[in-house]
């Protein structure tokens, strides 16, 4: 984890820690973070309210992370979603695609931006479903660092 946080400081997106794994944004937060709209809200400085990114992991295995906001995920292989409701998706188990058969575990879905697998999370507070997205250099930054390819998704907590 620390290759990454490191990395993540390089470039501005990480600020001074509050607690450990848990950081102020930093000075090159808003040009790594596209935010879409025309003026987001966005509450920065050492308040317990302000923006703030949480690093999360670095787990054994991967794990399946989700919100209130869960959607069917589509097949990769026709990209219609799946046709079971998609609090009845296991994503550890192999799922079957009702319209064309394709058949793998849950992982190789597409979410929709509703869920993720990884060993490695970043969280940032106070950001609404679509309401962002992250830059070409921070997923790039992220690659760089890791090794892996990085997307997103937004998780919904009630």
């Amino acid at each position: 984890m620390g290759q990454i946080v490191h990395a993540l400081r390089k470039i501005g997106f990480l600020g001074n820690p509050r607690e450990p794994m848990l950081f102020d944004i930093g000075p090159e937060y808003l040009s790594l973070i596209t935010y879409l709209g025309c003026s987001p809200n966005i509450l920065t400085g050492e308040s317990e309210n302000a923006t703030a990114v949480r690093m999360c992991g670095i787990f054994d295995l991967p794990r399946f992370m989700h919100g209130e906001n869960l959607k069917p995920p589509r097949c990769p292989s026709c990209r219609k979603p799946l046709e079971k409701p998609e609090a009845t998706v296991v994503p550890e188990q192999e799922q079957t695609c009702s319209h064309c058969g394709f058949s793998a575990s849950g992982h190789k879905y597409d979410w929709r931006h509703s869920a993720a697998y990884g060993r490695v999370f970043i969280e940032i507070s106070n950001v609404f479903e679509s309401e962002a997205v992250p830059g070409e250099m921070l997923t790039d930054c992220l690659s760089q660092a890791t090794g892996e390819v990085w997307d997103y998704c937004y998780l919904r907590r009630g």
